[in-house]
């Protein structure tokens, strides 16, 4: 019986996940980095912490981490504030939200971006209140595909994974969820190079992953 689902953001709830890949890429490409779309594939689905380790690599190190994160702090600021999340927002979601209510199943964010940016797309989407928990990478030692964001969250819902699923876009997101114990859909994703082959399920847009909820119910 399902008893939770746990929804990954950038790249679920919000069509954001290919904006942050197409802004890091752009941050890497001015700094003169790797233009390799295998190495850049790497950056998806991580928590800034892991990300700044990884953008250092891909630039070959020419500045320090202090240096990178403040210049790419202000470049995503920038870049962000042109950024509307209701016209990217799937708001086909809301028939899952609904039906998760009327069935009485938990509902969580598990997501490696930081707690006020998890809050604010949720906010400005009109959906905040419809989870029971928010639950962000950055409190955790690292990102996805560890899976400890999400052992927190099954622990924190007092469900098993057996009793949930994910739903998830990027490689390290599926890895995570499935380390957990916990069957997955993935939101499918054809315009970047993201490898959903570990997922249980594979659903093109929220009401696919709705009929999928329905079947697991």
């Amino acid at each position: 019986m399902l008893k939770a689902i746990i929804f990954d953001m950038d790249g679920v709830i919000v069509d954001s996940e290919i904006l942050d890949y197409k802004f890091q890429k752009e941050f890497i490409l001015n700094e003169g980095g790797s233009t390799n779309e295998e190495e850049l594939s790497e950056l998806i689905g991580k928590s800034y912490n892991d990300l700044y380790g990884n953008m250092l690599k891909l630039i070959g190190n020419k500045c320090s981490m202090k240096d990178l994160i403040d210049k790419f702090t202000i470049f995503l600021e920038e870049r962000y504030e042109e950024v509307n999340y209701i016209s990217i927002f799937r708001e086909d979601i809301l028939d899952i939200l609904s039906y998760a209510k009327s069935k009485k199943i938990k509902l969580a964010v598990a997501s490696s971006s930081p707690e006020k940016h998890i809050h604010r797309i949720l906010k400005e989407c009109n959906i905040f209140t419809y989870f029971n928990i928010i639950v962000s990478g950055e409190n955790f030692p690292e990102s996805k595909p560890n899976p400890e964001i999400y052992l927190h969250t099954l622990n924190i819902l007092k469900v098993s994974p057996q009793e949930s699923i994910a739903i998830e876009d990027s490689y390290s997101g599926i890895l995570a969820a499935k380390a957990a114990k916990i069957p997955v859909i993935a939101y499918e994703e054809n315009r970047m190079p993201v490898d959903q082959s570990m997922a249980d399920f594979t659903g093109q847009d929220m009401k696919k992953i709705l009929r999928l909820i329905h079947d697991l119910s």
